[in-house]
């Protein structure tokens, strides 16, 4: 058993989410940075699904009954060295504490959380407050198990820096064309990528709040639509909403942009006052993004 000491400030069990079931109003969900998360199981030999523990801004602290192997991943914890095997003994404890740079840290631990699967997923949904064994996030005195389950070995070495996401803004996020362009003026494409955002206090798994001086896109009103994680809504007032992975399945704010899989993990990583710059991509360069990441979690599971 894992017994929760300390909570931190939000730490969810988290795994791959639930995709496929956003027609059923039900977000996919699962890690916001899902590159780190698949990195730190990877270190500790699980599989990429296995669930894990999302901390946001805090991480808690956790005391081990048995000898465990541990791997940290996404953003910094001081205390505790991260994207390499840790090896906690029988009775010792684990302490996490401030995040940063970034803002969501991941702890695997070898096996995965064992808790109940719900509509296929171990992750909590916060919008729908289920999920991840609770339906809340953790809280002191929760305990955890592990499934036991594994699909490799250990890593031997830290993981690569070279193969590491940037934690520290400014951001770079590619998109592509959303599909309310029709909703705005021809050059509010244009005047949306040469705008530098500001990423504001209001901020969660649903989405986050983005200030932009200066710009002001006035969509028309549209009827009510999809949304899926990524979606850059645009509000009567010219604001950004950027939709994350426990998002709404519709919405009525018309979509200018979508930010690509492959850089959802760094908008997961961006903290209050960081600036956000987006850059128009093809579906072809959005593919080649993602092939990049997956290809450098095959290579180092080889």
């Amino acid at each position: 058993m894992i017994e929760v000491v300390e909570a931190g400030r939000w730490t969810t069990i988290q795994d791959l989410g639930r995709p496929g079931l956003e027609r059923y109003g039900i977000p996919s969900g699962g890690a916001a940075d899902w590159f780190a998360a698949a990195v730190a199981n990877r270190i500790v030999g699980n599989a990429q699904d296995a669930a894990l523990l999302e901390c946001t801004a805090a991480g808690p602290t956790l005391r081990f009954d048995a000898d465990a192997i541990v791997a940290l991943t996404g953003g910094h914890s001081p205390r505790v060295p991260t994207w390499q095997v840790l090896r906690s003994a029988r009775g010792s404890s684990l302490t996490v504490g401030a995040i940063a740079p970034g803002l969501r840290t991941y702890i695997a631990v070898r096996g995965g959380i064992d808790v109940p699967l719900v509509l296929g997923s171990r992750s909590f949904c916060q919008r729908g407050t289920f999920g991840g064994g609770f339906g809340r996030p953790l809280k002191v005195g929760d305990e955890l198990a592990t499934t036991g389950m594994v699909e490799r070995e250990s890593a031997a070495e830290p993981w690569p820096s070279s193969h590491r996401l940037p934690l520290r803004g400014p951001w770079e996020v590619r998109v592509i064309g959303g599909p309310q362009q029709e909703a705005f003026a021809a050059d509010a494409l244009r005047r949306l990528t040469a705008t530098a955002c500001r990423v504001t206090p209001q901020i969660d798994r649903m989405g986050l709040r983005l200030e932009t001086p200066g710009l002001r896109l006035r969509p028309q009103e549209i009827l009510t639509v999809p949304m899926t994680a990524g979606a850059i809504q645009v509000t009567p007032s010219g604001g950004l909403i950027v939709l994350h992975v426990d998002h709404q399945s519709t919405g009525g704010y018309p979509v200018i942009a979508t930010v690509i899989n492959a850089d959802l993990p760094l908008l997961a990583q961006a903290r209050p006052g960081d600036t956000v710059r987006f850059r128009i991509v093809d579906q072809a360069e959005a593919a080649r993004a993602h092939r990049r990441l997956t290809g450098w979690l095959d290579r180092q599971s080889s």
